[in-house]
């Protein structure tokens, strides 16, 4: 017979309280000595707390937030007491048999629910594209239970490492490899005692005398390749994610939600080879499939400080949101801030103005400024590659100008602006502005830019690092102009300057380049002769 047993916590060291921050079971699961029940975290590490025994869990006693200590119940577990073992010893005189490894017939398969037990030798599974790979690690010794989704040696390629399952329930004779030692598809790589259920046998439709000689065990799994492109879909809330307390630690570091990462450990474990793939195919993946995002914002219940409520993301916002995301964490951003004085260029722009009775914004100067400026700084008008092998230099201009609507920054372009007037490049502004505005852009008006300028001069601040567009390789931020004192030819003047913040992809720009293309725009902005033959064109 079975036995309810309460199992408390151990010594948790040198902490007091600890948290409980993820139950790794279910009541009705059957679990081993070594399986872990429930996680625990202090402020520097995570710990999981073992089953201390094998049975089947009748009930979890603490709850994700739990605090807990040493002593305190937490796990009712049914299980296998020495009696009941004896006992089925006894009513079992086909066990000792079973061991040698002699046939059982039918009828007595039929009697019993015990299990038997046959050497098998298991050869090593198909390794994907690599032909010969090296054993760096064996996890497991002679005499060890093991079941058929533990590990039992590690194999590592240039590449990547992978884990070998026994592929069976048993109990290890012998491992046939070393650590160091070349294995190839179809090597024998593990002697084991493998349990058959007698089960099995007994429920087996229309069984035959010489059923038991069929028992096989299960052909050997794949090795789990952590070359393989991770999903970072979430598998729920009520999922149970398995891994280290090292393995925790490295996931808070990096800022990932386990729940995202697909382990390729035993039982799915995530190991800390997971979280550096994932973080990689985060990096150099260009898109996503699923929409989702590899860095999520932590899993926090706000109204437990005050009243909160949700509102959707619209799809314009998610679509920023991808794309801020995605351009942050693929570009290497640096950004070059500078002052240029436009005094000069504000009063020329109200003479023409004036005179000719327009009202032209000093953004269309400084557009026009920009695309020439450009014409002698062609790698700041290209793009990468997509295999990120080569530069790619353009022939045209086209220059981004981000739009702020009621739903959100939207940035169409002006086509060829080095070749437009100034009053041209004004009234195109003012155009994709309004149709912008409407939500009335077409698709070409915002594909295309191969720079883009993002103005907060309307509304105030004093430098910012403004985001890079991809594919993109720079953009120029202009905060509010202010009014500063300077000494010319030794008398006090004011003057009217303009905070310029320069982003760029340090990948294809390096500091000295960006410092000498903001220098000169400050210069150009100053040149009154360009300015007046610009609006003029």
């Amino acid at each position: 017979m079975s036995e309810s047993t309460i199992i408390n916590l151990p010594d948790l060291g040198d902490v007091e309280e600890v948290e409980v921050i993820e139950i790794s079971v279910e009541p009705g699961q059957k679990v081993s000595s070594e399986d872990s029940i429930l996680v625990l975290e202090t402020d520097k590490a995570a710990m999981e707390i073992p089953a201390s025994t094998n049975g089947i869990v009748k009930s979890v006693l603490l709850n994700v937030g739990d605090k807990a200590e040493k002593g305190m119940p937490f796990l009712e577990i049914e299980e296998e007491s020495n009696e009941q073992a004896d006992d089925s010893s006894e009513k079992n005189p086909l066990k000792e048999d079973l061991n040698k490894n002699e046939t059982i017939s039918d009828d007595q398969a039929n009697e019993s629910t015990q299990q038997a037990s046959e050497l098998q030798v298991i050869n090593l599974p198909d390794l994907g594209d690599v032909e010969e790979v090296e054993v760096i690690e064996i996890s497991v010794e002679p005499g060890q239970k093991v079941s058929s989704e533990d590990s039992i040696l590690v194999l590592e390629t240039d590449k990547a490492a992978m884990e070998i399952p026994a592929s069976t329930n048993g109990i290890v004779k012998s491992v046939l490899l070393n650590v160091g030692d070349k294995a190839e598809k179809g090597m024998p790589f593990l002697e084991i005692e493998a349990i058959l259920e007698l089960d099995s046998v007994k429920k087996s439709p229309e069984p035959t005398k010489d059923n038991s000689s069929g028992k096989k065990a299960k052909p050997p799994a794949k090795p789990v390749n952590r070359k393989q492109t991770y999903s970072n879909v979430s598998q729920g809330s009520g999922s149970s994610k398995h891994a280290g307390p090292a393995t925790r630690k490295l996931a808070r570091e990096f800022g990932i939600d386990l729940s995202l990462v697909k382990g390729s450990g035993p039982k799915s474990r995530i190991l800390k080879e997971d979280l550096h793939l994932f973080v990689s195919n985060a990096l150099s993946s260009s898109s996503n499939n699923t929409g989702e995002f590899a860095f999520t914002q932590p899993s926090i219940d706000y109204s437990k400080w005050g009243s909160v409520n949700e509102k959707p993301l619209s799809k314009f916002q998610k679509t920023a949101l991808k794309n801020l995301h995605t351009s942050w964490i693929n570009i290497p951003h640096v950004t070059q801030h500078d002052e240029a004085d436009i005094t000069e260029l504000l009063k020329l722009r109200a003479e023409l103005n004036s005179k000719n009775k327009l009202k032209i914004s000093p953004l269309a100067y400084i557009t026009k400024t920009i695309s020439k400026v450009l014409e002698d700084f062609p790698e700041l008008n290209s793009s990468l590659s997509h295999d990120l092998k080569n530069i790619v230099y353009k022939d045209y201009i086209n220059i981004g100008v981000a739009v702020d609507t009621p739903e959100g920054l939207i940035v169409p372009n002006i086509k060829n602006t080095n070749k437009k007037s100034i009053i041209d490049i004004s009234n195109g502004i003012f155009e994709l502005a309004s149709l912008a505005k409407d939500r009335k852009l077409k698709v070409d008006q915002l594909k295309g830019a191969t720079f883009t300028i993002s103005s907060l001069s309307g509304i105030g601040g004093k430098f910012f690092t403004p985001i890079i567009n991809p594919p993109e390789v720079g953009i120029i931020g202009l905060s509010k102009t202010f009014d500063s004192l300077k000494l010319d030819n030794g008398a006090v003047v004011e003057r009217k300057i303009l905070p310029i913040s320069l982003s760029y992809d340090h990948r294809v720009i390096n500091g000295a380049y960006a410092a000498k293309f903001i220098t000169a725009l400050s210069k150009k902005l100053e040149d009154i002769e360009f300015l007046d033959n610009s609006f003029k064109d």
